[in-house]
């Protein structure tokens, strides 16, 4: 029979203890070093995270500023805005027109001048025909289905040929204490082309031309509430018609909606550069910078005193971000014809913190001076802005600076984890060596124990002998 031993049983000792402790001693240290690393990458993996976000929001603010026709922005004005209001695309031209607005666009509507006891008084039966435009429909009214006022309404407006004309029931005092019925035509767009045309045949009442049946939503027997009418305006003095209130490129880039009627008189209708527009966007280019200039202190500060460092205190891809972002914010802009050559010449300084500031006054006196060289430093080919948004694509976009930083992380928090599985294959193969000496001392430990008690029985038993003879 087998025996089965366990380590320690042969010299007492508590052996399996001494090897997790040896093995603890030397895998211990090993692994704590590989999880302080790991800490440290994956901190330093969230702080460029925060830095690209950070980088990211402030190329936002170079959108509006990085491009000549997004600084050509243009700004409409209506010296009348009740009369008609106005917007404007970077394709305008700066100037002024002189606009009169003589009627505004209108919608054809008919009422029948038959009155109806009901939206369920029997009409008749047919077929109507009616035209929107050069577009018509037919729909086939038959007695005892769809004959009634309220049936024909039906008809049309669910016609799925119906090119832009809605039928609705007018019900109003009959003037003798009751109420009469009556049919509503309306074309769904305004403008000239949109009259709507009906007429009948097959009337059930024998006659496609009188007042009753069918016939009695003809054109001539109804009752022309609203005039098929394109709005007319005078610009400059010529006449412009459209089907609608809305006028597009008659003056280039402009759009102008007319709201009101206003005959003999004219309003006056100005373009010119939204001078609001570059300075909003510059004021934002400056905080998000700031924003920017923050978040690189954060990361990159150290405070002798505490003994506490940032971050990416000290990290070379850091400190050549913020010194080429800043090399192009302060520099100058050569080859430029104009008076402005840098963003200082705008107002733009950096103070003492390094953060920017924006002085509103001499902005305003550069975008008076000059709008186009102005322009041309900040979104020439060579402009200020341009370079900031070609140097922070580098730093931003896939396989850039930032990119390349994170594959280095990416690539050593995999090597830690395969030195973890080499270090635990130290430690199996170190725990498989310990226990085997271990075992093999405790086996001649207790070969030792039991040679000694061998001995001892047999001195013993020697001692008696001789104790007898005696």
């Amino acid at each position: 029979m087998a025996t089965i031993t366990a380590a320690g049983t042969g010299s007492g000792i508590d052996i399996e203890n001494i090897i997790t402790k040896l093995v603890e001693a030397e895998s211990v240290p090993v692994q704590q070093r590989l999880a302080l690393r790991e800490t440290e990458i994956q901190a330093e993996i969230s702080a460029f995270g925060s830095l690209k976000s950070t980088l990211s929001d402030f190329r936002k603010s170079l959108a509006n500023l990085s491009s000549l026709q997004s600084l050509a922005a243009r700004a409409a004005t209506s010296s009348n805005p009740e009369s008609f209001t106005v917007s404007a695309t970077n394709a305008a031209s700066v100037g002024n027109s002189q606009i009169e607005i003589v009627n505004l666009a209108s919608a054809h509507k008919m009422v029948s001048s038959a009155n109806f006891s009901g939206p369920d008084a029997a009409v008749g039966a047919g077929s109507i025909n009616i035209a929107v435009g050069s577009a018509s429909f037919d729909v086939t009214i038959v007695g005892g289905q769809n004959n009634t006022l309220a049936g024909i309404r039906d008809a049309i407006n669910n016609a799925e040929t119906n090119p832009g004309v809605t039928a609705s029931i007018l019900t109003v005092s009959d003037g003798m204490g009751g109420t009469v019925s009556k049919l509503v035509l309306s074309a769904d767009e305004t403008g000239a082309a949109n009259a709507i045309t009906v007429s009948v045949t097959g009337d059930s009442d024998g006659n496609d031309t009188d007042n009753t049946g069918l016939s009695a939503f003809l054109n001539g027997n109804m009752d022309q509430k609203g005039t098929a009418q394109d709005a007319l305006i005078r610009v400059d003095g010529y006449d412009v018609t459209s089907s609608s209130n809305v006028f597009q490129n008659v003056i280039q880039g402009v759009t102008l909606t007319a709201v009101k009627a206003n005959p003999g008189v004219t309003e006056n209708l100005g373009v010119s550069i939204d001078k609001t527009a570059i300075k909003t966007n510059l004021t934002t280019f400056v905080e998000s910078f700031n924003a920017l200039a923050e978040t690189l202190k954060f990361l990159t500060k150290y405070d002798p005193e505490a003994n506490e460092a940032g971050l990416l205190t000290g990290d070379s891809t850091v400190r050549s971000i913020e010194n080429q972002i800043r090399r192009t914010i302060t520099g100058t802009v050569d080859g430029l014809a104009g008076a402005f050559n840098s963003l200082v010449s705008l107002g733009i300084t950096t103070q003492r913190d390094g953060t920017l500031k924006l002085d509103a006054t001499k902005l305003d006196q550069a975008l008076n001076t000059n709008f186009d060289d102005v322009a041309n430093l900040l979104a020439s080919d060579d402009g200020v802005i341009k370079k900031l948004d070609n140097t922070i694509n580098d730093f931003v976009k896939t396989g850039g600076l930032i990119s390349s930083r994170n594959e280095t992380f990416l690539k050593q928090l995999k090597d830690i984890d395969e030195q973890r599985e080499r270090l635990e294959m130290r430690m199996t193969s170190l725990e498989e060596r310990l226990r085997a000496q271990y075992s093999a001392m405790d086996s001649l430990v207790a070969t030792l124990n039991s040679t000694g008690d061998y001995i001892a029985r047999q001195m013993e038993s020697i001692s008696q002998i001789t104790t007898k003879k005696k």
